[in-house]
């Protein structure tokens, strides 16, 4: 569309939108001049390991078992593509998310580290795990928080 400007594409989302966050910045890398990742899934494996059974449940009818359909698991993996990353990314996530456990974020951090990417506001990535947050939260000072962290980054960055 004619009103939006291809150099100021920025990628956000939260729960399952914090997932395909990851996945549109490690799997369409060419599109996104930055991205906000909120507690999202990272590498789906970890995450069945980590799982308690009800969601282990969940995952299996989703992607089979993880065993037969490994390459399954893996492909759909952020923490797969990570090597395709090219736009900066803010990783903030709740440490006491039982859904989504916060090793999801530092796993991804671990792995942007890894390629050589600096953590920081001047650098190519910015982490920021919420102390007193699960999954998101209904405390509307958190969710102000919250918001004014991504709102600084976008300014930030685009």
């Amino acid at each position: 569309r004619e009103f939006v400007d291809e150099d100021r594409l920025a990628v956000f989302g939260g729960s399952y939108g914090g997932y395909s966050a990851y996945c549109q910045l490690t799997m369409h890398p060419e599109i996104w001049k930055t991205g906000v990742a909120w507690i999202g899934i990272t590498d789906l494996e970890l995450l069945y390991e980590e799982s308690m059974p009800h969601f282990k449940a969940t995952l299996e009818q989703q992607l089979g078992d993880p065993e037969e359909n490994a390459d399954l698991w893996r492909e759909r993996s952020p923490i797969t593509h990570v090597g395709n990353m090219e736009a900066p990314v803010f990783v903030v996530h709740g440490v006491n998310d039982p859904r989504c456990p916060v090793s999801q974020a530092r796993v991804f951090r671990d792995a942007l580290l890894d390629r050589g990417w600096e953590e920081g506001p001047d650098g190519d990535f910015e982490y920021e795990e919420l102390e007193e947050e699960g999954h998101g939260s209904s405390d509307a000072e958190q969710k102000v928080r919250a918001f004014g962290l991504i709102g600084e980054f976008l300014e930030r960055r685009l």
